[in-house]
């Protein structure tokens, strides 16, 4: 095992984040400066994949290093199995102190079943959602000794701290307003918002914390996630008439698999489902305008950490970790929102700055999942990685040391929908005699035109069909029968 000194860590999250809406990698519209001097002292990942296109699965896999189909929060709105060990738990025994302010979504955030549609017209009026934060007695959570949780609601400790200066929680479009794809100004003032919060208790905790331990702090934002609404003055940071239009080519729907074509066409009393063909380019640009502020809002607080960490001296100390649970269609296909395979959705930004600032600046292309990050972590702290962990560790391309890539990954799904990565190809299946997936990732980037249809490549259709059977097999849990089913 290669040993660092056991650094502080913190780790820096985001919900619904695109890779390509940073300032780091390319976008010459947006404005993240405090991620992108972070970009600068870090190692850049390009190529890393979520476990899972959806944000609870994901962020489970990311805890523990584990498939969604063996740590079993496979569907939004499950539960974490407390059977599961998380890297959290792992570097608390070990010495750490352990916090988390913001969105962990092991748990529901509400208290209806998934598909209830009498509970989601409730939740339209903030009927039934669950106070993320545990009590006292459920210290250590997930291995967090310290919670200040929010969740895409406004209810718990965010929602009273609104109520004390007077303001109603439900206020502002959240998480089953209606429309979800709504674009405007937030009532409440940026120091009061969710965003600046986040960052608020994390500031908390770092002047509070234990000074003998190292810490580990997980700030995660609930932002850029959708309904798209940014405080002042962040609602008109951008122009939407300068946002560029969406990817897009006459005829693309007619090779849309049937699950994105519902979504395409869906005009339905589901709180995401919206006629997304009807939008005209105007509102796309407006969206995506007023996601770029919410994204710049994050950067701003993003620079808040980075500025403690300065100021008390500790940042060459400190391995800070910056990425997303997943990405946003953000209009591309005429689509939005997740629940799709493209890349904008399941590639996500991956910053490591390691301590000392060791291999700033070294960007590595290597096909990575984001089931490596508990084993990374774990063994940059110097703490053996739980039985049962899946992932790899990424201490080799860190280091510009030599490193065996993945010549492929796979990609779950709450839905019946499985990918197969390679460098070369994605193959997404969508079921049994249904249209699914094949693009050339090297020839078509955008992924614009689907070939599973054509004729000259079902050879190539075939051994990466097989190949996506091989890995369902090889992921299956190693730990049979730990988990309970949720």
């Amino acid at each position: 095992m290669t040993k660092l000194q056991p650094p502080n860590i913190l780790f820096i999250t985001c919900d619904q984040l695109r890779m390509d809406a940073l300032g780091c990698y390319g976008n010459a519209h947006i404005q993240t400066p405090n991620i992108d001097r972070l970009a600068k002292r870090s190692v850049r990942f390009t190529d890393m994949h979520v476990a899972c296109p959806v944000c609870a699965p994901n962020r489970a896999s990311w805890a523990t290093g584990r498939m969604p189909s063996s740590h079993g929060l496979r569907v939004n709105g499950t539960v974490l199995p407390e059977t599961e060990a998380t890297f959290m738990e792992a570097l608390r025994q070990d010495g750490y102190q352990t916090a988390a302010a913001g969105k962990l979504h092991f748990h529901p955030q509400w208290d209806y079943a998934p598909g209830d549609k009498a509970g989601v017209l409730k939740a339209a009026k903030g009927e039934g959602a669950v106070n993320p934060q545990p009590s006292e007695s459920d210290l250590p959570y997930y291995g967090l000794e310290h919670c200040a949780l929010v969740e895409d609601h406004n209810g718990g400790p965010y929602g009273e701290m609104l109520c004390n200066h007077g303001f109603d929680p439900w206020e502002d479009p959240h998480s089953f307003t209606y429309p979800q794809h709504i674009a405007t100004r937030s009532k409440y003032p940026t120091h009061l918002s969710k965003t600046t919060w986040i960052a608020d208790k994390s500031l908390e905790f770092l002047e509070q914390r234990d000074h003998e331990r190292p810490f580990f702090l997980w700030t995660s934002f609930v932002h850029p996630h959708h309904p798209f609404v940014a405080p002042e003055p962040f609602d008109t940071m951008y122009t939407p008439a300068d946002m560029p239009l969406p990817l897009w080519r006459n005829g693309l729907e007619k090779t849309f698999p049937e699950r994105y074509l519902k979504k395409h066409l869906a005009n339905s009393a589901s709180h995401e489902a919206i006629a997304m063909n009807n939008i005209s380019d105007n509102e796309w640009q407006r969206i995506k305008a007023f996601y770029y502020g919410m994204i710049s809002h994050i950067d701003e607080q993003v620079g808040r950490l980075l500025d403690h960490l300065e100021t008390q001296g500790i940042m060459d100390d400190t391995l800070i970790v910056f990425s997303s649970d997943h990405g946003e269609l953000m209009g591309d296909y005429h689509l939005l929102f997740k629940a799709t395979h493209y890349g904008c959705v399941t590639q996500t930004p991956a910053l490591w700055k390691l301590p000392k600032d060791v291999s700033a600046g070294t960007v590595v292309d290597s096909l990575c999942s984001t089931i490596d990050f508990s084993p990374t972590l774990l063994e940059i702290a110097g703490v053996s990685t739980p039985a049962g962990t899946q992932g790899r560790s990424l201490i080799p391309a860190l280091m510009n040391q030599p490193y065996e890539s993945r010549d492929e990954l796979l990609i779950e799904d709450q839905t019946p929908l499985r990918t197969l990565l390679t460098r070369d190809w994605r193959l997404t299946w969508h079921g049994n005699g249904k249209r699914g997936e094949l693009f050339n990732r090297l020839d078509d980037a955008e992924e614009l035109h689907n070939l599973w249809e054509s004729d000259e490549h079902q050879d190539i259709r075939q051994e990466l069909t097989a190949r996506l059977l091989d890995a369902l097999v090889d992921n299956l849990d190693p730990l049979p029968g730990q988990t309970s089913l949720c």
